[in-house]
């Protein structure tokens, strides 16, 4: 059955919300920080596969499968790993069309954080004072 939601990135509710529970007040942070290499990686892995580096392919995939899996992004963490075995086994003629489609998922999984972060109380500077 098309449900219209096919290219959406599928997050691990339960994954983020053990995350939220065990980080408490620094989940905030923690998945802004996130969310950056999310956006950001993609884009490196894309440069080395013009670049045609596969040891920086590999190194940059393993990167981004690592934090994918911490934040619970499914499918962006299989991309990332096939991205990693095509650059360990320096076969990046497909690396191309799949790391377009990380780049996609990448997108959408950020508005869905977003999304999942928007009852999540942004987190106080580092040089608030606590109140009496």
């Amino acid at each position: 059955m098309n449900t219209g939601h096919e290219n959406h990135e599928l997050l691990d509710i339960y994954k983020l919300n053990e995350m939220r529970e065990e980080l408490e007040e620094g989940f905030p942070t923690v998945i802004r920080h996130y969310q950056a290499g999310i956006l950001h990686r993609p884009e490196r892995i894309r440069q080395a596969i013009r670049d045609r580096d596969a040891e920086q392919v590999a190194l940059e995939s393993h990167s981004l499968k690592s934090v994918c899996r911490q934040v619970g992004l499914v499918r962006m963490g299989e991309m990332s790993a096939q991205l990693e075995v095509m650059g360990a086994s320096n076969e990046l003629d497909a690396a191309e069309s799949l790391v377009e489609q990380l780049i996609a998922a990448s997108i959408v999984a950020n508005q869905e954080l977003i999304r999942y972060c928007q009852g999540t109380e942004p987190p106080k500077p580092f040089f608030a004072k606590e109140d009496a």
